[in-house]
């Protein structure tokens, strides 16, 4: 099946590049250019044979399907003589004919492939495309979007005035937009239930380096529907989900979560399978509209070989205690929780290892909770909250927690910071009386502290101390390894962490000798064993007594319960009847054709990054994966996309391009006579480096993308 997804993908470069050159032997007809050759694919010669499948004459012109059959190309009369000024062209020749007549030959394949494109549009709509549903599904705690005021479930119908149909044109739109100016996002949000109202959200969107665009944090929404049934060996398989089945609940026991959007109760499930492999739990799931609760229970995964991991995390995906760094401006949290609180405890309970799961096997979600929270002037006060509520808040993201990270691991002396009078072990919370978190995020935590120097508020050995530095010399951090290791929250039961004794809560210091810093230099210890192997771990337990272990680093995985469910993100079939497919496939083209120069204006303006253009091979496997994975309808319609791109890429004022040749026309045209052949055959050995050097670049972009 593979196999005959690449070569379907294949097929529809070759037809791309087919329409390109038809459009240029027509149009060579229509103004008189003989056409030497018009070939289907490529015939290069072997050993003075040209190799092709068939070829024939017909007037002036040679037809030839060539044995490779990806690509084509048009041989024109005096096309390669365009260059000679001593040339004197024949009255069919190119190089013979008006500016005009050159001008609609260059332009016509770029013409084809824009009608091909609006065609393939109208062919996709007809059958019916699916998109990805423009409605929200998750919202990265503490992002643009999230800080705006957007919620899980609103569904966005525009984007700066313009109309959105599906989350990839959120995506886009969101990415073109300009860094740090204000974008309307107009949603439509049950406001109660049966009613729906249109509010525009004002949100900035932010540049996210790694991926070289703007984003604001939005994620797409799942659908809740099972869209096959699992496999019949899988914990969901054995548990009884069939297709059809709609996931409406997650209990442990007879404690069940409160009401939750299917994408937060997904990552519920996804949370709890990570930290706790193994246990058992139970899906409420509607089917022919009565509740069913079907209970898992996760086994060794077969098909996995054993890992060399200790089974601890140092994070939860959601968390119910630590530091609050943000909440949710429509959160009800609000009305008792305060940025810079310290929830401590819940029921008495201050162990590190508390988790949402934990509160709702005690407490299920119909009690109250006694929350202990420590203040930022460390008076603390007791909150009662229901667990329903509390539940909500944590497993719908509307507190971003966090904890204090910028420690210093080692300190060169005589640095500027060791001058300032940090020492080794110092934990910094505060700058310019801002909370401090990250020591990577120093520029993005601190937005608004001037650039003299600040005052640092400074834990060392569990007391304060106020320290004076510059704020540059904090970002540079010269002579400084920063030590972001956080206390343990989870040991899987059973992993070798589990049997050493380490305990949520310890802090691990040492591995194989090595000084830790971070959670990856554990990672990078502990993967570069072979699982069975034992390694010396040295921690902190949470009573502060050092300890050491050699610990055998080898952990059996459990299936993921969260990706044995047969769901997928909740799509949108946008159809209409072949007469308004006329106008559906010109707005498509029209709105194509628009994101394209945007984007081009955005790689100019650096908005968006070059590390997002794709080559050939990017879309080569593109079509693969959709010819693979999708409807007709869908391949069609990227081939549209992909169509557009090309003709309109052509038409760029680039030598070699048809926009180049089109330029070097207009000039002949305005100064009455050609660009000088020396100039013009100059600007092409430019723009040939210059655009080997792009395939290079792009082809490196798509093998990084590609390969693992």
């Amino acid at each position: 099946m593979l196999l005959l997804s690449i070569l379907y993908a294949l097929i529809g470069i070759s037809i791309l590049i087919f329409v390109h050159e038809l459009g240029h032997y027509l149009a060579a007809k229509r103004v008189g250019v003989r056409v030497e050759r018009f070939a289907i694919g490529f015939d290069p010669p072997i050993r003075g044979k040209n190799l092709r499948l068939l070829s024939f004459k017909r007037g002036d012109t040679e037809y030839v399907l060539g044995a490779v059959p990806f690509g084509g190309y048009v041989k024109l009369a005096g096309g390669e003589m365009m260059l000679d000024p001593d040339h004197k062209p024949a009255p069919d020749e190119l190089p013979g004919k008006s500016v005009g007549a050159r001008s609609l030959v260059f332009v016509a394949g770029s013409v084809m492939n824009i009608l091909f494109a609006f065609l393939c549009f109208m062919a996709a709509f007809t059958l019916g495309v699916p998109f990805t549903d423009p409605t929200i599904g998750t919202l990265v705690p503490g992002s643009p979007g999230w800080r705006a005021g957007l919620l899980s479930g609103d569904r966005i119908v525009a984007i700066g005035g313009d109309k959105i149909t599906s989350f990839e044109d959120i995506k886009l739109s969101i990415a073109l937009a300009r860094s740090n100016e204000s974008l309307g996002i107009e949603v439509e949000r049950e406001t109660q239930p049966g009613r729906v109202e249109r509010i525009t959200v004002p949100v900035t969107p932010r540049w996210d380096q790694e991926q070289g665009f703007n984003v604001v944090g939005l994620g797409p929404v799942l659908s809740d529907e099972a869209v096959e049934d699992p496999d019949p060996k899988s914990a969901v398989g054995l548990a009884g989900l069939k297709l059809g089945d709609r996931l409406v609940g997650f209990q442990l026991g007879d404690k069940r979560l409160p009401p939750l959007h299917i994408n937060s109760l997904f990552e519920a499930l996804n949370d709890y399978s990570l930290l706790r492999p193994g246990d058992a739990c139970s899906l409420v799931v509607l089917r022919d509209g009565k509740e069913h609760v079907l209970t898992l229970k996760p086994q060794k995964d077969p098909d996995q070989k054993a890992v060399s991991e200790l089974g601890i995390r140092g994070a939860t995906l959601i968390a119910c205690t630590g530091l609050i760094r943000d909440i949710l401006p429509s959160s009800g949290a609000k009305r008792m929780l305060r940025l810079q609180d310290r929830v401590f405890a819940i029921d008495g309970d201050a162990s590190p290892s508390l988790h949402w799961s934990k509160v709702l096997e005690r407490a299920g979600s119909n009690a109250q909770l006694s929350l202990s929270v420590r203040s930022p002037d460390g008076t603390e006060r007791t909150e009662t909250v229901s667990s329903a509520d509390f539940l909500g808040w944590c497993l719908r993201g509307e507190i971003r927690w966090d904890e204090h990270r910028a420690r210093i691991g080692e300190l060169t002396p005589d640095v500027p910071l060791a001058r300032a009078g940090l020492q080794k072990g110092d934990l910094i919370t505060h700058a310019g009386g801002e909370p401090l978190y990250s020591p990577e995020r120093i520029e993005e935590d601190l937005p608004a502290t001037p650039a003299g120097a600040v005052p640092l508020r400074v834990l060392r050995d569990g007391k304060p101390v106020e320290i004076q530095t510059a704020l540059r010399d904090l970002i540079e951090a010269k002579g400084v390894t920063w030590n972001t290791m956080t206390e343990i929250k989870a040991v899987a039961p059973g992993s070798p962490a589990d049997v050493a004794g380490i305990v949520p809560g310890s802090r691990l210091l040492r591995a194989g000798g090595k000084a830790l810093h971070s959670w990856k230099d554990i990672v990078e210890v502990v993967s570069s064993k072979s699982p069975g192997d034992s390694v010396e771990i040295t921690w902190l337990t949470p009573g502060g007594e050092e300890r050491s272990q050699n610990v055998v680093v080898k952990l059996e995985p459990y299936e993921s319960i969260h990706q044995s469910l047969p769901l997928q993100y909740a799509e949108t079939i946008r159809k209409v009847s072949p007469l308004a497919s006329f106008g559906a496939g010109a707005e498509r083209t029209m709105v194509s054709a628009k994101q394209i120069f945007l984007t081009l204006r955005s790689l100019v303006r650096r908005d968006v990054s070059p590390k997002n253009l794709s080559g050939p091979l990017g879309i080569t496997h593109l079509l693969t994966v959709v010819a693979d994975r999708s409807s007709w309808s869908r391949l069609i319609y990227i081939l549209g996309l992909i169509s557009i791109n090309l003709g309109l890429f052509n038409l760029l004022p680039f030598p070699i391009l048809d926009g180049g040749h089109l330029t070097f026309l207009a000039i002949e045209k305005i100064k009455g006579s050609p660009v000088s052949a020396k100039v013009q055959e100059w600007s092409m050995n430019v723009a040939l480096l210059a655009i080997l050097f792009l395939a290079v670049f792009v082809t490196f972009n798509d093998f990084k993308r590609l390969l693992p």
